[in-house]
């Protein structure tokens, strides 16, 4: 579970927007994955099927999806839709006011610019991670031109270009922000308590995340993270918990096993020495993990994934 983040997508920090179309993303990611920004899916026509840890929503012309920083998610990639339209907008909340960089900051400010994200102050609520707006008929026009002109624009490093764009940012955020919203749940609901404060620690817990995806195959200890972030070990357990959906050594094992599964399908190396070059200090405890997370035991899946791929270059060669 990869996590993508601000400074690969954005060519400006000061300037974190990105319009693509989905077939032509600059980042394309075919496994569950974890982005820093949030993400926008607009379907002009055909249809998308965007798929969680647990569920799976269907996107069909004129929906627009929201996802909240950091949800685990994955568009399926097996749909096959000559006649399939849709963009991706991604983006941080900076690139509209400066002074507002989460949720919380948003919800607490006095700022008139508070307006243009009132379609995302669902996200306040500790179980929402995903916001879908089915656009009414005589506004998808005007989101669609809005879509074409920020996907020109926000592929051009100029200022000029960088102005344009967040002017057309801000009317479509404008547009969004006057329709109805319906709310799409996909994470159980935590204990009271930690939205009110979540923001006092949300950089420190950034900060974690980003040092646990760069130094997962070192060992990372629970308290190291917890001082990261300037909580106490279990409220940052609870913290981890409500941005992620995954506990910390859940999260941490999964982002080992990832890396032992590309390395025993691409490389030659023994199944023990991947081990412990991901991080696990015990192969007996590593092969427990791998069954729990893949279904089937280190060699199971060099197997399988090794026989994949001649089948694929069989198929090449024909």
């Amino acid at each position: 579970m990869s996590l993508l983040k601000s400074k690969e997508l954005f060519s400006q920090v000061g300037y974190p927007v990105r319009v693509d179309r989905v077939s032509r993303r600059t980042l394309i990611k075919v496994e569950m994955h974890r982005h820093e920004f949030f993400e926008m899916l607009y379907v002009v026509e055909g249809s998308l099927i965007n798929r969680f840890q647990s569920d799976e929503i269907g996107l069909q012309a004129g929906d627009l999806l929201i996802l909240k920083p950091y949800t685990l998610h994955v568009l399926d990639e097996n749909q096959k839709q000559a006649q399939r339209c849709a963009y991706c907008c991604s983006f941080l909340p900076q690139v509209v006011d400066s002074s507002i960089q989460n949720i919380d900051e948003l919800m607490r400010s006095d700022s008139p610019n508070r307006y243009y994200f009132r379609f995302i102050t669902s996200f306040s609520k500790e179980d929402v991670f995903a916001i879908r707006i089915h656009m009414k008929p005589e506004v998808q026009k005007e989101l669609l031109r809005y879509f074409e002109q920020l996907h020109e624009y926000t592929n051009i490093d100029t200022e000029s270009a960088q102005a344009e764009a967040r002017s057309i940012f801000l009317q479509l955020m404008l547009l969004i922000s006057r329709q109805s919203v319906e709310e799409i749940r996909f994470s159980e609901r935590i204990a009271d308590g930690v939205s009110g404060t979540i923001s006092r620690y949300y950089p420190g817990l950034r900060k974690a995340l980003s040092y646990i995806h760069d130094h997962f195959s070192e060992p990372i200890k629970l308290d190291q993270m917890a001082q990261l972030t300037g909580a106490s070990e279990t409220y940052f357990c609870r913290l981890f918990k409500h941005e992620t959906g995954m506990t910390f050594l859940n999260y941490l094992n999964g982002l080992r096993i990832e890396q032992a599964c590309l390395l025993l399908r691409d490389s030659n190396e023994s199944a023990s020495a991947i081990c412990y070059r991901v991080g696990f200090n015990d192969y007996t405890h590593f092969g427990r993990q791998f069954r729990k997370n893949m279904g089937m035991s280190p060699a199971a899946y060099r197997k399988k994934n090794h026989r994949m791929l001649r089948l694929s270059s069989v198929e090449n060669e024909i």
